[in-house]
């Protein structure tokens, strides 16, 4: 059974380690302290599909993920996430907005005997409690 995890406060709580299988664009961007990026597609795989998305759409844009990340580059995306699963059993994963990416990625791992929770919406939703966190502290602090 795929999982999602969507307890955010015990993340920041318990520093859960994270793996992000976003693009390195994405993880320069803006990325989470416990967070290590091993990505499902590197960024010129991420561009190829992106573009195919936009001119052919989500199922041509999937296949041609599938095309790009398989044999060899496929086992050794699996392998570093495994090896990074086996040094933080607790880790939790998660793409963009906990869709496509960080599910097959889940999948992938899953037909490897290996289970790992996905963030429910992401690193986006993270990043929205995580605001949303701060703003509600801040607000509490200054009425004191």
């Amino acid at each position: 059974m795929l999982k999602l995890y969507d307890d955010f406060k015990s993340i920041v709580l318990n520093n859960t380690p994270l793996l992000d299988v976003r693009a390195p664009v994405e993880f320069k961007r803006g990325a989470f302290l416990n967070a290590v990026n091993l990505p499902i597609m590197d960024d010129e795989e991420r561009h190829l599909v992106g573009t195919c998305y936009k001119n052919s759409g989500n199922e041509k844009a999937v296949e041609l993920g599938h095309q790009l990340v398989s044999g060899d580059v496929r086992e050794h995306r699996i392998n570093a996430w495994v090896e990074f699963m086996d040094a933080n059993p607790n880790a939790l994963l998660y793409c963009f907005r906990g869709g496509q990416r960080s599910k097959i990625s889940q999948m992938w791992l899953h037909e490897h005997g290996r289970e790992i929770a996905r963030l429910k919406g992401g690193y986006k939703a993270f990043r929205n409690f995580l605001i949303q966190s701060l703003d509600e502290a801040h607000g509490y602090f200054k009425h004191i």
